[in-house]
């Protein structure tokens, strides 16, 4: 497999710094309740009608195709909650507040704990060896670990579907969407044990009512109600989560950090995170959230402002923004190249050790290689 380019120079004086972008964007962080609100109602409508269908529709592969646009649906509000959390999705604090506490429970996620994750962890140190969604692992963290969870990092990491979920519900759901981390701070606690509790009321009564199925719907019993009414929905909700979560930080140009790192240098959060073109249709539907860079640069910029400010960045920052294409050819180079990590050299690895790309000494430093093109292919630094 080739070498793909890497930061291994300064980044050039013509690169606009951290504070420069960060004006340029800022005008687009204006929120519209009546925008907000307006998504709010039509999501939480797609993902009524969805189980609507799954309930009152007549044949089977009908209520199939019901359940798996169900977990679309989900997915489609966990953009919402996410500017929610955020503030940004509309202009009262509390009304974000509402709104991010109902699209969470719609997905089955603890509120408290998202917002602790993703605003004290995940942005703060993006990319850093905190316990975080794809933190890869090193050659020999790899190799200590018990042979049946090596394959199954092997299976995460294989440019296979179904990996995404497996991944999430088995290494990420329980742990930091349900049950409170060690590292939750005594503080939040009594918080996130309400919102558990708030969730757990909710599937108890949505488990009672698709239960009740075969007395109100049509052509379903209870398990059938059951496992397509939450069951395979939540599966592929967090199939698609999770797949958003690995491109969005996951790729051969983009370095990871053990140690604290300049977050106005080489950690330049804007730098080391991945803009993921997709087709208009995916993009509108999902709420622009493959738009990701310029989220971490100014988080409160709504998602129906998101790709119009993420166009901008990209302007600004030129061939040092890692801009990517959804299609066949990136998927398999970037699951093929970033299997672990080498955290001193700052290098991609396979499974055996063997570097796939070359040094990654700044999350910037690449754009002084590789020109325009932006896939320039190097040599592996020695």
């Amino acid at each position: 497999m080739p070498m793909q380019s890497s930061p291994t120079s300064q980044v050039k004086s013509s690169l606009p710094s951290r504070r420069e972008v960060i004006r340029a964007v800022m005008p687009f962080a204006i929120s519209s309740s009546t925008h907000g609100v307006t998504l709010f109602v039509l999501d939480v409508g797609f993902y009524g009608g969805a189980i609507a269908g799954v309930l009152f529709l007549p044949a089977l592969w009908m209520k199939l195709c019901a359940s798996m646009f169900a977990g679309m649906a989900q997915a489609r509000l966990l953009a919402l909650a996410h500017d929610a959390a955020h503030g940004s999705l509309v202009s009262s604090r509390r009304l974000n507040r509402f709104i991010g506490i109902v699209t969470f429970t719609l997905f089955h996620y603890n509120y408290r704990l998202w917002c602790f994750e993703h605003h004290r962890l995940h942005h703060p140190e993006t990319n850093d060896s905190h316990p975080d969604a794809y933190t890869p692992f090193g050659k020999e963290q790899f190799d200590s670990l018990p042979k049946w969870r090596q394959w199954l990092e092997r299976f995460y990491r294989a440019p296979n579907i179904v990996g995404w979920g497996v991944y999430y519900v088995l290494q990420r759901y329980w742990w930091t969407k349900i049950v409170a981390p060690s590292y939750i701070p005594n503080r939040l606690r009594d918080s996130a044990a309400r919102h558990s509790c708030l969730l757990l009321g909710y599937l108890l009564i949505f488990t009672i009512f698709l239960a009740s199925a075969p007395l109100y719907a049509t052509n379903i019993d209870s398990l059938a109600a059951i496992f397509l009414g939450v069951v395979l929905p939540f599966f592929w909700f967090e199939v698609q989560n999770s797949f958003a979560i690995y491109v969005q930080h996951t790729d051969p140009r983009i370095p990871w950090f053990k140690d604290p790192v300049d977050r106005n240098g080489a950690g330049r959060t804007e730098l080391i995170s991945v803009d993921l073109i997709t087709p208009r249709l995916m993009a509108w539907f999902y709420h622009d959230i493959f738009a990701h860079p310029v989220h971490h640069l100014f988080p409160t910029i709504p998602c129906y402002r998101l790709r119009e400010a993420q166009n901008h960045l990209n302007k600004l920052l030129g061939p040092a923004a890692v801009v990517r294409t959804l299609g066949l050819e990136w998927w398999l180079d970037t699951t093929g190249r970033c299997k672990l990590y080498d955290w001193e050299a700052h290098q991609w690895l396979d499974f055996e050790g063997r570097p796939t790309t070359a040094r990654l000494n700044s999350g910037a430093g690449f754009y002084a290689q590789i020109g325009p093109s932006g896939l320039g292919r190097l040599s592996p630094t020695p």
